[in-house]
């Protein structure tokens, strides 16, 4: 599976690219959808979905960019519909040069197995730092698109419309830590961190946070 991840934004969003191209889609874009066209148009890759992790402005302002750009459609978890649908932090749309996100062409499922692009994601429902907040897995690789679930040595902040701290922590430990094995974890912020590692040096949820 080729994934590959931009950052962009002032606040340092990560979208990616996930896909077999030239089939790809592209996940969490809350900025730089120039720079995203120009990088699929370049290669020919032709972009198939928007998938998002969750409903946060950060990771959404350029969906209508994008989509309207490729003809294609959103997936969301039904229970962040309601972040889409509102006017998040209205004055950093100027700086973000955010647009009104579509209605999703479809819904997330807990537990599903979506084919999209020439790969298989199974949907890890993560509620926590939203109510809708999803991880994706791709089993063939062990790579999950967390989102904001979870970062390097760190977690999605709890403090926003949605946000619940007790929902998060059972998401980390009986949803994210409970998968088998070692997985390499790739954040809407920041670099890449390996599941085996959180699991122990995670200061918030890791066994850090218990000595």
């Amino acid at each position: 599976m080729l994934l590959a991840r931009f950052t962009v934004g002032p606040f340092a969003e990560n979208p990616y690219v996930v896909g077999v191209p030239p089939a790809v889609a592209i996940v969490d874009p809350g900025g730089g959808s120039d720079e995203i066209a120009r990088h699929l148009d370049e290669r020919g890759w032709r972009p198939e979905a928007i998938l998002l992790t969750h409903g946060h402005l950060d990771h959404i302002a350029h969906c209508a960019h994008l989509a309207e750009r490729y003809g294609i459609g959103i997936t969301v978890h039904r229970d962040d519909l309601f972040l889409l649908r509102e006017r998040q932090m209205p004055e950093l749309w100027p700086l973000l040069g955010a647009r009104p996100c579509p209605e999703p062409e479809r819904f997330w499922e807990d537990g599903e197995t979506v084919a999209v692009a020439g790969v298989e994601l199974q949907v890890l429902h993560t509620p926590g730092h939203t109510p809708g907040g999803v991880c994706l897995l791709h089993g063939e690789s062990r790579s999950a698109l967390v989102g904001d679930t979870i970062f390097h040595r760190g977690i999605g902040r709890t403090d926003l419309p949605g946000g619940d701290f007790a929902a998060l922590e059972r998401s980390i430990h009986e949803r994210l830590f409970a998968l088998d094995g070692d997985w390499t974890l790739h954040p809407g912020h920041g670099p890449a961190t390996a599941l085996a590692e959180e699991r122990t040096a995670n200061p918030f949820f890791g066994a850090a946070s218990r000595r």
